[in-house]
């Protein structure tokens, strides 16, 4: 069992547990039967705060493979955020699940409440005393974990300063969502992605960042920026971004469009430090 916990700590990265700082504050957190560590920052400097990022898994993956996918790992180790990488409910096919809209991905009708969950593990994290930012509480998810990212935005913006959907979708009943303030929200997708498409209909990537913008107070037009180099198999700088006009402070809705790439885009080393700067700068205005 050291020998795995070994191995995960060097490809995930382990921050500091609670008993090395001499305290008891917790690092497992969630249920009894859904427990969930919660990554220490290395060095933990108690005179500053730090930002939280949960990282969603997709339908089928895990905690541990989103959490190494995304980079976030790392954020720990280099004393740079909390991280937390909870696991869905598995379904009778033997798969990890959230259950975040009729679209995806609670097929057997289990009604887990997954909202609850996971609200309880940033309830908890806040609530701990470790030097957790409450202005800075992020959710990043792939997939099934984008449409979950999207959903706790609905449900939690209360606590929620910021979501990074990657091909996942808002919504499906769009009347349903009703947040109490703005979230900023980051979506990306790949225009060539046979999963969720990037033309999913009603909710696409642009009808999903469309919903969000008039959910936010922003206009309905879209203003062009920066093209990024972010996918490591796609020459150029393949990723489009466009900001949705008119925003409030607090309710940024940016679309990056992942040109060429499919589902799983393979990332190039900057992409981490990439959408973790976009959470920087998207902390809850008050």
């Amino acid at each position: 069992m050291r020998r795995i916990a070994a191995i995960s700590c060097l490809l995930l990265g382990c921050g500091d547990d609670g008993g090395s700082t001499g305290d008891n504050r917790p690092t497992m957190l969630g249920t009894a039967d859904r427990p969930v560590d919660l990554k220490i920052p290395t060095n933990l400097d108690e005179s500053q705060t730090y930002p939280l990022v949960m990282v969603l898994h997709g339908y089928g993956a895990s905690g541990f493979v989103q959490q190494a996918y995304f980079g976030a790992g790392p954020l720990a180790t280099s004393s740079t955020a909390f991280v937390i990488s909870p696991d869905g409910t598995v379904d009778s096919s033997g798969k990890q699940f959230w259950n975040a809209d009729p679209a995806c991905c609670d097929f057997g009708g289990t009604g887990v409440d997954d909202v609850g969950y996971l609200g309880t593990i940033l309830d908890d994290a806040l609530a701990s005393d470790w030097p957790i930012d409450p202005d800075r509480v992020f959710v990043i998810g792939h997939s099934n974990g984008g449409f979950m990212s999207y959903r706790m935005a609905c449900e939690r913006a209360d606590i929620i300063a910021a979501i990074a959907p990657l091909a996942g979708l808002a919504s499906s009943q769009a009347a349903m969502c009703t947040p109490e303030r703005p979230v900023n929200v980051l979506h990306m997708h790949g225009t060539a992605d046979g999963t969720v498409p990037f033309t999913s209909g009603p909710t696409g990537a642009e009808a999903s960042t469309t919903q969000w913008a008039q959910k936010n107070g922003c206009a309905t037009t879209r203003t062009a920026g920066a093209d990024l180099d972010l996918e490591k198999n796609l020459a150029g700088a393949e990723t489009h971004t466009a900001s949705s006009d008119g925003c409030p402070a607090g309710g940024t809705v940016e679309l990056w469009s992942i040109e060429g790439a499919g589902h799983v885009p393979v990332w190039n080393p900057t992409f981490t430090e990439t959408w973790f700067d976009w959470f920087q700068a998207h902390a809850r205005t008050r």
